[in-house]
């Protein structure tokens, strides 16, 4: 699912907004490079945690789930998911997971994978799947990470979700310093190879707290249809808008330092 997001790349017609966010903002951090690091860095957080849990389901057809079933599956699709061959390296005894990544390709677009996430699994007594997901220095898609962050798995029919809180760290692809907190959750279809992020967190941005709102689907590798807002001080708020074709536009608008809209290309098909 980092297709949704990771692939989105914003180009120099969106940082030349940063200027115009800038007259109306207390802090020259405070800009779209910000808010798009926000949402890359959190969506890298889901995908990690979505590769491992995918159909982890499946681990036993006729008999009940249990976490020694369901931790030897996630602990298996780890192992297969990830190329090439061997880079990445898995540990699994009851219940917990390790693995260490080195440049490891991944699932939904995860690129360039090093470092350890340790994952912690649980399965209740009516089978619902849950993994608490940690790790220091996560290097993905140009992103470093510190993951902390608990994950629920269900499905309902071919409709899978991940319903994660995250409460994390990092240095987004862009080189911003980003600490969010909050709630989202990634849904996708078996069966027609469509997925979805919807989500809402805050963003520490040195001393000062934003709020981020995404809500974005994405068909397989086409592009991405939906929205990121990203909310500012003096009530301005930047919207980007993906309307499925390779061109996002946005719009900066509120508070007193005027609007302002352009274009965006997008690396997606």
């Amino acid at each position: 699912m980092r297709s949704l997001l990771s692939t989105i790349v914003l180009g120099t017609s969106l940082l030349s907004v940063t200027a115009c966010m800038n007259k109306g903002s207390d802090s020259s951090d405070d800009s779209a490079e910000s808010a798009v690091d926000s949402e890359e860095s959190a969506s890298s957080e889901g995908d990690m945690m979505m590769a491992a849990v995918d159909d982890s389901d499946s681990a036993s057809a006729h008999a009940a789930l249990t976490t020694d079933s369901v931790s030897a599956t996630i602990a298996a699709n780890i192992s297969a998911r990830y190329t090439p061959t061997g880079c990445a390296v898995v540990s699994q005894t009851t219940g917990a997971i390790k693995t260490t990544f080195n440049d490891c390709t991944g699932p939904r677009g995860l690129l360039h994978v090093s470092g350890e996430l340790d994952l912690a699994v649980t399965v209740s007594n009516t089978g619902g799947i849950s993994v608490h997901a940690t790790g220091t220095d996560l290097k993905v898609n140009g992103a470093t990470l510190d993951v902390d962050a608990t994950g629920t798995y269900s499905v309902t029919g071919t409709g899978h979700s991940l319903s994660v809180t995250t409460s994390g760290t990092g240095t987004g692809p862009r080189g911003r310093n980003i600490d969010h907190e909050g709630n989202y959750t990634i849904s996708w279809d078996t069966a027609t190879q469509c997925h979805t992020i919807d989500g809402e967190w805050s963003t520490d941005i040195g001393l000062r707290n934003r709020s981020n709102n995404v809500q974005l689907s994405r068909c397989a590798a086409g592009c991405p249809t939906g929205t990121v807002v990203h909310n500012y001080l003096g009530n301005r708020t930047l919207t980007i808008t993906f309307d499925g074709t390779a061109t996002a536009s946005w719009a900066l608008t509120g508070g007193s330092g005027g609007g302002a809209n352009g274009t965006v290309s997008l690396s997606c098909q």
